[in-house]
């Protein structure tokens, strides 16, 4: 290998990086020891060349070979030299390869030779008459077409995060038995290319996954405390006692808080919620009761599986009535508790196309579900156009462009 001689320049890495792109050539896959580029080599046939108005020469074209001034690298190949190989196996041509790929023929020779010295194997026979695959070339298509196809969908997905109606959504009780069938109803009548991943989480993992981006939005919940979180409040439900049919509490229509002295509170755990059981405590807490918690799942069915076997009497929100539980009857509170505020959740940074199509969506169908009456902070009708009028046109967009 040729040294600079005094008074030129010495080939940097930006300048490799510039003959590379100038010959559509990869740097030689090769590490020298003191972490410098002296060299590049653009195939056997290249001769030495000049390159004007760049203010440096190569000044050798050829690499080292000796054990003590070069060290391989392991496996060190690139998705180019899968696409030249791949292609050679299909063409059996160095010529037709080469001007399938509009590089040329010293080029392709040089990625083929780079790949067979990076596996230590040889890939093809090349004689004058014809260019075959070797055993180990017909053993290695079917990985290099695989890894190549793997690189093209994960180009094609990263290239359309933005656009891509795609949304993971964890829900509440009132979320998942209530207002998320009519949400599902209506994405597939109005954007029917959205993909809604829907997950059950504790409170728990809900906080620590929607900071984290593993989920996106979270429907009918509380205003939980998350940094950076945007609440849009939907509605505030009152309460309802859930007991089970056999208690004598079941034939009078109705409950009151002084009932729970003397039977236990159903509350999810406190490792899946820390807010349910003090808010059980702070609700009760101006009647003079400290509640006696039983501890349960999180899940509401569990919970209210609880309560028809007579363990306790679950609080829940007063849309639940309107499903069907085995075993149970939902009474009125005879006082005025405070009512539930639900909203959804999502993070202030997540201003994605489908998520606005589903803060859109959710908001519509709340409404029509809970009605203008029960205290919903929705949007009015004009707003709503305004506001949906551009959503619809980005979505038009996004599916003209696909």
């Amino acid at each position: 290998m040729r040294s600079a001689k005094p008074g030129r320049r010495p080939i940097t890495p930006p300048a490799i990086a510039l003959i590379a792109q100038r010959f559509r050539v990869d740097k030689p896959p090769v590490a020298f020891e003191n972490g410098g580029y002296t060299a590049v080599n653009f195939g056997t046939r290249a001769q030495p060349t000049q390159l004007i108005g760049n203010g440096f020469k190569v000044l050798s074209i050829s690499l080292p070979t000796g054990p003590s001034t070069l060290t391989r690298l392991p496996l060190d190949f690139r998705i180019r030299q899968l696409q030249c190989f791949l292609t050679l196996s299909d063409l059996l041509n160095y010529g037709k390869t080469a001007r399938a790929l509009y590089m040329s023929q010293p080029t392709i020779t040089f990625q083929i030779k780079s790949l067979e010295e990076s596996f230590g194997v040889k890939l093809f026979e090349r004689d004058r008459h014809q260019v075959r695959l070797t055993d180990a070339g017909f053993a290695f298509r079917e990985y290099a077409q695989t890894i190549v196809d793997t690189v093209d969908a994960a180009r094609e997905c990263l290239g359309g995060l933005h656009t891509r109606l795609r949304l993971r959504v964890s829900c509440g009780p009132v979320g998942q038995f209530i207002l998320l069938p009519a949400v599902l109803r209506s994405l597939a009548a109005q954007y029917p290319e959205f993909e809604l991943e829907i997950s059950e989480l504790t409170t728990e993992q809900q906080m620590t996954r929607l900071p984290e981006g593993k989920v996106d939005a979270l429907l009918m919940v509380g205003a939980l405390p998350v940094s950076g979180m945007r609440f849009d409040p939907i509605c505030k439900e009152p309460l309802v006692g859930v007991v089970s049919h056999d208690s004598p509490l079941a034939a009078r229509g109705s409950i009151s808080v002084y009932d729970l002295r003397d039977t236990g509170l159903i509350a999810s755990r406190a490792k899946d919620c820390r807010f349910h059981q003090p808010y059980l405590h702070g609700l009760l807490a101006p009647y003079g009761i400290t509640p006696r918690i039983v501890e349960s799942p999180h899940s509401c069915p569990v919970q209210f599986a609880y309560a028809a076997a007579g363990e306790g009497i679950a609080i829940a929100t007063a849309s639940m009535a309107a499903c069907t539980f085995p075993g149970v009857a939902f009474l009125p509170f005879e006082e005025a508790l405070p009512a539930m505020q639900l909203g959804m959740a999502a993070l202030e940074s997540n201003e994605r196309l489908a998520m606005k199509v589903f803060r859109q969506v959710v908001l519509e169908c709340a409404r029509a579900t809970f009605g203008e009456q029960n205290e919903l902070r929705l949007a009015q009708p004009k707003r709503k156009l305004r506001l949906h009028q551009p959503i619809r046109a980005a979505y038009e967009t996004t599916r003209a462009a696909s």
